[in-house]
């Protein structure tokens, strides 16, 4: 383990070519397979099956050669050209079976890939495990490049390595028998010790390319990553004069990839130079067994020239058949290796999101013990419905560090009553919602947050400070999120835009529409939009849902006074019911109840000021 490989956290202990890579592909394979009485079954047993004909192709060309010899020596015309028809038809024929079975591997391997990039999908965005992995585990680097890069790369890998291995297994079969027979025990024996040993070396070399392959993955993953933060965050750069800085900062990391790329090369190298080794050392095996046959075997004595010549080209087509496909193997170690990098990301995804599909169940059943022992203990006051829209009761809940948001508080959210909350910076407001929304889970004796309204559309929508937009439509923007994100949409070109137009309007964003070309041309609007646009936008994707309460957290901070108080204007006209975080003082005036927290785990719930009171 050279200094560079220690500088660049080489593990080679947890990622390597042994029985975990084992278990991790048999895992993909029962992910990414699809069901046994599918067309996609029916197409890898089509795959399987056209492994056949090329064996037979590849065992005729070991045969054909000694009876071209024969008719070469003989002088035999008519001999030799039934021969070459004979070949002729066999070389297009393999042609054929080598190109059919080149297409359906990498068919079958995009078929694969889109049933394992499903499988993440679903998985890694269910239980807001992205949300977990982002903002409080960062055990998995790069989960993009898991999902998009690596998925791809395994298929693939999977699809070829299988259809090496059962090719080449099917090989060694039929020529051990055939190299038995013709050159007897002593020949088979030689060769499978000289596999033997060259497959332990080989492993040995492999090896240390898994665990390269899995470092360079995850350095390439953040070199790309900080070019996406700089294209995210070009005018703060620009501001900042901070390009020089970020072109340090952007070195180093490609740095590390140049490093560890450099050294994977030099281990990659040494496998190659051995496998070339191997490839050259099958032609000597093969001569060395001839030559034991020809010369321990006396009838061979008795043989004229035209038939040792045909007998001596068989039995080094043979055992050149059996040792070619012991090299096939051999040759297929490269890839191996690249593939069991690539399996050990892929693999290592599907274990992390195991363990928070387990922490999730485990803590969903402590929340309904707690919710249960809550409403037997409070009995019809625990219950929600009627005017209270969210209940929080006996609240406790503390930031990361320990310090105490809120102590014991209760808290109930009535129809038509907005609540304000404030407090200093770093209080813990925004945590305080994070845990009402159940992002940040709590614990059994620390309270519960009650409510029968589902999220969506008609129940509660929760409003970040900075909005998710995405590249996409106009009109996407502003329905997200729907309730069925699969069911097709009216176009708002055709059907007109009604009620959204009038709130583009009002909120001074009918240039959107015009700068997009209309409602349905597809932009990337994270980079079109300022965070005041951003803002403007999700509010209007608050009414266009109609939640009978919208959580807000300081999704007015951007908006000038006039605009935040059209906002606020027009989510009461919508008769949705609003809590908001705010820190200006200004966005008290349209609230009912005021919750002041004062960041040791105090707080305090009264009404909230109007226009001309003394803050």
């Amino acid at each position: 383990e050279s200094r560079a490989e220690r500088e660049l956290g080489v593990d080679y202990h947890q990622y390597g070519f042994d029985m975990q890579f084992i278990r991790r592909c048999r895992r993909i394979y029962r992910v990414a397979l699809p069901p046994l009485m599918s067309g996609e079954a029916a197409l890898i047993m089509l795959l399987l099956f056209m492994i056949f004909p090329p064996m037979i192709t590849q065992f005729l060309f070991a045969i054909l050669p000694g009876w071209t010899m024969k008719t070469l020596v003989s002088r035999n015309l008519p001999g030799f050209l039934y021969t070459l028809c004979i070949t002729s038809a066999v070389a297009g024929l393999d042609c054929i079976m080598g190109g059919l079975n080149f297409f359906l591997s990498l068919y079958i391997s995009v078929r694969l890939r889109r049933r394992l990039t499903y499988y993440l999908h679903d998985h890694y965005l269910s239980y807001k495990k992205f949300y977990y992995h982002m903002t409080q585990t960062q055990q998995l680097d790069n989960p993009d490049q898991r999902i998009q890069n690596d998925s791809a790369q395994v298929t693939v890998g999977l699809v070829t390595v299988l259809c090496i291995i059962v090719s080449s297994c099917l090989q060694i079969g039929v020529y051990t028998c055939y190299v038995t027979w013709t050159v007897g025990w002593h020949g088979t024996i030689i060769i499978y010790v000289y596999y033997a040993i060259t497959s332990l070396i080989n492993k040995k070399l492999m090896s240390p390319i898994v665990a390269l392959t899995y470092n360079q993955d995850k350095l390439e993953g953040n070199f790309r990553f900080h070019h996406a933060r700089v294209r995210t965050s070009a005018e703060a750069i620009a501001f900042t004069a901070g390009e020089e800085e970020t072109k340090v900062a952007l070195g180093e990391d490609f740095g590390k990839a140049l490093r560890n790329q450099t050294t994977q090369i030099f281990k990659q190298s040494y496998l190659n130079l051995f496998t070339g080794f191997i490839g050259n050392g099958n032609t000597m095996v093969g001569y060395s067994i001839a030559a034991l046959t020809i010369f321990t075997h006396p009838e061979y004595a008795k043989y004229s020239p035209s038939d040792l010549a045909e007998a001596i080209t068989q039995l080094t087509s043979v055992i050149g058949g059996l040792t070619g496909s012991f090299t096939s193997l051999v040759n297929a170690a490269p890839l191996a290796s690249s593939l069991a990098g690539n399996a050990s990301r892929i693999g290592q995804m599907m274990e992390f999101m195991d363990v928070l599909e387990e922490e999730h169940q485990r803590e969903q059943k402590q929340r309904n013990h707690a919710m249960d022992q809550a409403i037997g203990s409070l009995g019809k006051h625990a219950k929600v419905g009627g005017h209270v829209l969210m209940r929080v009761a006996n609240l406790n809940c503390r930031l990361p560090s320990g310090r105490s948001i809120v102590h014991n508080l209760n808290l109930d959210i009535e129809k038509d009553v907005n609540v304000v909350i404030q407090g200093p910076s770093g209080c813990g407001k925004t945590s305080l919602l994070r845990y009402i929304r159940g992002l940040w889970h709590l614990r059994a004796d620390d309270g519960t947050v009650h409510t029968e309204l589902h999220l969506g559309t008609g129940g509660v929508m929760y409003l970040p400070q900075r909005p998710y937009v995405f590249t996409g439509s106009l009109q996407r923007q502003v329905t997200y999120p729907r309730d069925d994100p699969i069911a097709p949409e009216l176009s708002w070109e055709d059907e007109g835009a009604g009620i959204v137009a009038s709130l583009m309007e009002e909120l001074d964003l009918m240039h959107l529409v015009s700068r997009s070309q209309g409602w349905n041309t597809n932009r990337a609007w994270h980079d079109l939009l300022s965070l005041g646009e951003q803002q403007r936008l999700s509010i209007i994707r608050v009414i266009y849902h109609r939640p009978q309460l919208a959580i807000l957290d300081e999704c007015t901070s951007a908006l000038s006074p006039e605009i935040e108080e059209t906002a606020y204007r027009l989510l009461k006209e919508a008769n949705i019911t609003v809590v908001s975080v705010a820190h200006r003082p200004s966005v008290a005036h349209y609230h009912s109840k005021r919750l002041l927290l004062d960041g040791r785990g105090g707080w305090t719930l009264g009404a909230a000021p109007r226009k001309g009171d003394r803050q």
